[in-house]
């Protein structure tokens, strides 16, 4: 499974921008490490998460720039989790958020991993990060993966969040001090683990009110793709529906606000299209499930739970509605198509 598995695309956010402003170019290193270039300026879909590791790894040496992971890691945070960055912020504390995450780390990535360790030392918890051991282990994309964990706490417990030691399992050609700098914490090589050391009552500080939390991400996710003028409106509402459908908070009404309309005009600028929220809402649905089925590991109660249905029984429905067949059936289907 993991030669195969995948990550989603949104890993890669703002990879683009650091390799041009670097004086490279993008669409070249990522065609080297079989990638499409469009896909990962558009943040569209999944990618092979071994590409993305490559990817990071021959910037990194293409542009001479031994820093290249942490440096992507830090325009980033919580948001590249997309759908589950949403259902962690519905979180009542720092730590039930971390809890959410590693329960659903696997719609991301299933090959990325993330563990708490409580009480190792009186008063410190430490967050382990590990991906399965087949996948490349640079250097770079660790200091990557750990530099978003950094963030991803900033997100939950606030941008003074600082933890108090950060372990990495190589030897680094750095200077220390560059990491000390980032991190803003010591910096220990050579530890059997790569992980933050924080302070345990970090986990129990509660987060804001769920709705003001969600509302915020939805604005910045709106406001990033209305950023790409020529995204049609179908696509702005079909990326945002993605993003919503594990939150039970996928209606009209919601993504309506986000995109600035009332919902009625909403309708009426879809319906000028010839399309309507329901439609788009089915289609991506559609478009989501095939995606998933093809993981024949995944439990269809999974896959009913990352399309929104509170029900496999309801997923089965429309799966028979789409395809004339059981999501069983149709997983066979999609297996021996791709044979």
């Amino acid at each position: 499974m993991a030669a195969n598995a995948l990550i989603m695309t949104t890993s890669l956010s703002g990879y683009w921008q650091l390799v041009q402003r670097l004086g490279g170019s993008p669409d070249s290193v990522l065609r080297q490490c079989h990638l499409d270039p469009q896909a990962v300026h558009n943040l569209d879909g999944v990618i092979s998460h071994k590409a993305e590791l490559n990817a990071i790894e021959k910037a990194s040496q293409a542009l001479h720039c031994p820093d290249f992971g942490l440096r992507l890691a830090e325009g980033q945070d919580i948001y590249i989790l997309g759908p589950v960055a949403a259902v962690a912020l519905t979180a009542s504390s720092v730590g039930d958020a971390i809890d959410k995450i590693i329960d659903r780390l696997h719609w991301f990535s299933p090959t990325a991993n993330l563990r708490v360790r409580r009480e190792v030392k009186p008063g410190q918890s430490l967050l382990l990060y590990y991906s399965d051991p087949s996948l490349p282990r640079y250097r770079t994309t660790l200091e990557h993966a750990i530099g978003v964990l950094r963030n991803i706490m900033r997100s939950l417990a606030g941008s003074s969040f600082r933890p108090r030691a950060v372990y990495f399992s190589f030897e680094s050609p750095l200077p220390t001090q560059d990491y000390v700098d980032f991190f803003q914490a010591p910096v220990l090589f050579n530890q059997e683990q790569n992980a933050l050391l924080i302070d345990s009552k970090v986990l129990d500080k509660p987060l804001n009110p769920p709705s003001q939390r969600l509302h915020l991400l939805l604005r910045r996710y709106a406001r990033e793709m209305l950023a790409d003028n020529a995204l049609h409106l179908g696509k702005q509402i079909e990326l945002l529906i993605e993003n919503l459908l594990l939150t039970g908070n996928c209606n009209l009404e919601t993504i309506s606000s986000q995109l600035g309309y009332l919902p009625r005009t909403l309708q009426r600028e879809l319906c000028a299209d010839g399309l309507s929220f329901e439609s788009i809402l089915e289609s991506t649905r559609r478009r989501l499930a095939d995606t998933y089925l093809r993981e024949k590991d995944m439990p269809l109660i999974e896959v009913a739970s990352l399309l929104g249905y509170s029900e496999q029984s309801t997923f089965s429905r429309a799966c028979k509605r789409w395809y004339g067949y059981s999501p069983l059936q149709r997983r066979k289907q999609l297996t021996n198509q791709s044979r």
